[in-house]
């Protein structure tokens, strides 16, 4: 077993994880190719908001949920090429999406915008369960599907 490491998070003050918690992204984020490793943090009194924390550089944390809080319907698609990197396996002939909960986790990433966030559903972060690979799976030839929190505390599609 490994020792547990500490990082001190301007976000969230010191926290301390273990190895084993680590989330692997091949190719970084967009924007983000150099932050590999990122410690998914869960503050019980903020959930189901789930922190992404850099393990590499303590200014950097983004903050996500559940793509299923947004948007209940929420489906899933994963090219051959992302399956790959998330080592998720394809069965020939199984065209079917990892289950959601099951297989993989998909956070959507919240963004600032004016007194509210919005979150892109089509650039979900996705999580394999089993070995703990994440991608940001960035949908292309899709048109936009950006929800917005609004006042009254439900998502509205923006675009």
């Amino acid at each position: 077993m490994s020792p547990a490491q500490t990082i001190t998070s301007p976000y969230m003050g010191c926290v301390s994880w273990d190895p084993s918690d680590e989330l692997v992204f091949p190719a970084g984020l967009p924007g983000f190719e150099q932050e590999r490793r990122m410690l998914p943090v869960e503050i019980p009194a903020h959930r189901p908001l789930v922190y992404l924390q850099s393990l590499d550089r303590a200014d950097i944390c983004f903050l996500t949920l559940p793509v299923f809080t947004i948007d209940p319907s929420f489906s899933l698609h994963l090219s051959d090429d992302e399956r790959q990197v998330l080592q998720l396996g394809k069965h020939v002939g199984d065209e079917a999406a990892p289950a959601i909960g099951v297989d993989v986790l998909c956070l959507a990433m919240l963004v600032p915008c004016g007194k509210t966030v919005e979150a892109n559903l089509n650039a979900p972060v996705v999580i394999n369960l089993h070995n703990f690979r994440a991608i940001q799976s960035v949908a292309s030839g899709v048109s936009a599907r950006v929800l917005r929190l609004s006042d009254a505390g439900s998502w509205v599609i923006v675009c």
